[in-house]
């Protein structure tokens, strides 16, 4: 994996985790245009599915055809309930005909492993954490067209991983712009070797950047109150013909007859440098709560973030923005 990794990397100079460090790396990017550096997930949630059973109680669980995942497939689902609302997202990676691990890049308001097991009857599959043993890291390279292509297709390739010996490395295919997700096993030379050669960045930084890429974070900006199609995540995350799931009803209904009324957006203030506002933030339409403000971060001097609201207030979202209940910020626009 390092012999991998190495082809990616560039030079740097390491910085702490702190606020004020954070916004200092922050300006610093800013003024170079630095494109390389990693993110490391510090609530990712790993869980080792294994056992004769495996496939067929994935697939009756995930909104995703796992029959479809061949060895060496990776691919993003959805757990929802029986409503058809998300409970947990995660990266199904096969690894075995028998054996596959679930990477979540956040812990799940139910405990992942509880929430796996509680409709287990007789079937021959077991689920067993693995989080402390592995760190998540995002990785954006400086010219991926390139760097990817040196590395040849059997490499790299979207819907796959390599796997070396500490751990895999495959494509987000959540973010729109080419970044890498890397699962490594903990404290090992790889992960010495990324934080000796390129930048790590805050929290901060990367939820500007997912943000803008419309990738929400699960539970905190869409879960246990949304149906996947309120963020648009049916189009990549929901399999409408692989058969029976949790909330394959609703799935299949709304993709048949209907839509939501409620969207999951990006969001900008339109005031600027003022102090952050406690969340969530109603928003007005016609002096009616339409919706919420789930999250807001500080990009530059400005504030974006992420909001649900009624398919009736968006068209003013987008051309005039919408009043909130918290008079001090102003109004807000789509991002």
């Amino acid at each position: 994996m390092e012999s991998v990794i190495r082809k990616f990397v560039t030079l740097g100079t390491r910085y702490e985790h702190k606020s004020e460090a954070c916004m200092n790396k922050l300006k610093f990017y800013e003024s170079c245009n630095m494109e390389d550096f990693f993110y490391r997930h510090n609530h990712a949630t790993i869980i080792r599915a294994q056992g004769e059973d495996a496939e067929d109680y994935l697939q009756s669980q995930w909104s995703i055809d796992i029959r479809k995942l061949g060895k060496g497939s990776v691919r993003f689902g959805l757990r929802l309930n029986l409503k058809g609302k998300i409970l947990a997202g995660a990266y199904i990676a096969r690894l075995k005909e028998e054996e596959f691990l679930l990477i979540s890049e956040n812990k799940p308001d139910l405990n992942m492993v509880e929430m796996l097991e509680e409709n287990i009857v007789a079937d021959e599959v077991e689920f067993f954490d693995e989080t402390q043993n592995w760190d998540l890291l995002s990785l954006q390279i400086n010219k991926p067209n390139a760097s990817l292509g040196t590395l040849g297709p059997s490499k790299i390739t979207e819907g796959h991983f390599t796997q070396e010996e500490e751990g895999l490395l495959f494509l987000d295919e959540r973010m729109q712009s080419e970044h890498l997700l890397a699962l490594l096993q903990r404290d090992s030379t790889t992960i010495k070797s990324i934080s000796e050669k390129m930048e790590e960045i805050c929290s901060t930084h990367y939820d500007i950047m997912r943000i803008n890429e419309q990738k929400f974070s699960i539970p905190k900006e869409i879960g246990a109150d949304d149906l996947p199609q309120a963020a648009g995540m049916e189009r990549n995350a929901v399999d409408f013909d692989k058969g029976c799931y949790l909330g394959q009803e609703v799935m299949a209904r709304l993709h048949a007859m209907g839509k939501v009324q409620r969207q999951v957006m990006a969001i900008r203030l339109e005031k600027k440098n003022i102090s952050p506002p406690s969340l969530p933030v109603g928003i007005l339409f016609e002096n009616k709560t339409v919706g919420q403000i789930k999250s807001l971060v500080m990009d530059k001097n400005s504030w974006i973030g992420v909001a649900k609201i009624h398919l009736k207030a968006k068209e003013k979202l987008i051309e005039s923005g919408l009043e909130t209940e918290n008079q001090g910020m102003g109004r807000i626009f789509s991002l």
